[in-house]
């Protein structure tokens, strides 16, 4: 069903020989590249050979590049998941931790100003963030490169951008998780029979918390490549996002198509991964996989 949509959509999405010929083409140059990339077939047999080179591992050629679609990938795909691992890892190491702490100082200063940053961070957004961040850090105080991907340096002002939204998303599931654990009548329990405060936060209370951060966590992976497509944009680290924006622009048929099945891929892998975490956190819970 994906792939029978991503086809079609691809192919109403315009005709590609408007984009990669130049204006003036005479018709004879034209019919030739059309027939060259087999554009000149009927939607069916395309849409056969499509499908026939997908099970073989053939995703197409780029009528850009001249290049086979999964080289493209390959070369691509460090950059986003680079960048990305960068920011899911900053976005778990300091949303967590602030959660968990904003639950345990529900209503006091403290915890207000921590819950006003992660709206903050829901507030702003990416290209703004971006910009200033480029403002300062380059134009300013010349301490980071503002766009490439050469070194890990690069990548420390698109994974900083790309994380403010993901660790406002997990600081606030963090500490709902928390506030609806610790109102539990086991947690009280465990309080009540004397148990260190680290020992209830920690064994009891974090883990049957963590099924949301979990859902949480898999909902920011499921959602990488299209989360990357301003940010790489921006800073031009050439990752996939990018690739897929422009494909889409060019009417670049093999690669937005592998693009897009791509992406659904990634979701229904990740949706397997959450359901076995899920077994694996509480072996209570059922897997299922549909």
């Amino acid at each position: 069903m994906v792939i029978a949509a991503v086809f079609a959509a691809t192919r109403l999405s315009g005709n590609a020989m408007d984009y990669l010929l130049p204006p003036g083409t005479d018709a004879a140059t034209r019919a030739a590249m059309i027939q060259h990339f087999g554009l000149d077939q009927p939607l069916w047999s395309q849409f056969f050979h499509f499908v026939r080179g997908l099970f073989n591992g053939d995703f197409g050629i780029s009528l850009y590049e001249r290049r086979p679609v999964a080289d493209i990938y390959a070369e691509r795909l460090p950059n986003t998941l680079i960048l990305f691992a960068y920011a899911l890892c900053f976005s778990l190491a300091v949303g967590v931790p602030l959660g968990i702490f904003a639950a345990l100082k529900r209503g006091s200063a403290v915890g207000s100003v921590i819950m006003g940053l992660a709206f903050l961070g829901y507030a702003t957004p990416n290209f703004v963030l971006a910009i200033l961040m480029i403002l300062f850090f380059s134009l300013k105080l010349h301490l980071l490169p503002s766009s490439g991907s050469a070194t890990p340096l690069h990548f420390v002002m698109p994974a900083l951008v790309l994380s403010a939204l993901m660790l406002a998303e997990i600081l606030r599931f963090t500490r709902n998780a928390m506030l609806d654990v610790m109102s539990q009548d086991y947690i009280r329990t465990a309080r009540a029979k004397g148990m260190p405060r680290f020992s209830v936060i920690g064994k009891h209370a974090l883990r049957n918390a963590a099924i949301p951060v979990v859902t949480i966590i898999g909902l920011q992976i499921a959602g990488m490549v299209g989360r990357c497509v301003l940010v790489e944009a921006i800073f031009a680290t050439k990752g996939i996002g990018d690739l897929i924006v422009h494909a889409a622009i060019g009417r670049d048929y093999p690669v937005l198509q592998f693009g897009v099945i791509f992406i659904a891929s990634l979701v229904v892998f990740t949706s397997v991964v959450i359901d076995l975490l899920y077994a694996l956190i509480d072996p209570r819970v059922k897997v299922t996989v549909s």
